[in-house]
């Protein structure tokens, strides 16, 4: 596992921007889910005002951030070994961060039966 997260090389770092999007998509779901119980508020205030419309939110959470990860996997495809492993540092810090989130998330899942 340690030297996934150390190796740079594309077919990696693919991997990884899979890994966050699936994080990125599994945080929306869980915030929606735990918002809907009315016994949590969402923290970000910009995804507060989003998440009351569905189709923003498909936007922000699901589509953009595709089209992002697609267009940086191409543009790495071309870049130097410092930007890939500049960019390879950041990604693991952005799942690091992701997996905390997610990590919150099921924990208040878990907590609802004690609130409700």
């Amino acid at each position: 596992m340690f030297n996934f997260i150390r190796r740079y090389q594309l077919p990696n770092l693919k991997i990884k921007l899979l890994l966050l999007y699936l994080l990125n998509i599994s945080d929306i779901s869980l915030t929606i889910i735990l918002v809907n119980t009315g016994l949590i508020v969402e923290a970000n205030p910009l995804m507060a005002n989003i998440i009351t419309n569905s189709m923003a939110t498909f936007f922000v959470k699901a589509l953009l951030p595709a089209i992002l990860f697609v267009y940086l996997y191409i543009r790495l495809k071309t870049e130097t070994v410092e930007m890939i492993k500049l960019t390879n540092y950041r990604l693991i810090g952005l799942l690091g961060f992701y997996l905390i989130i997610n990590v919150l998330h099921l924990v208040w899942f878990l907590m609802l039966p004690f609130f409700v």
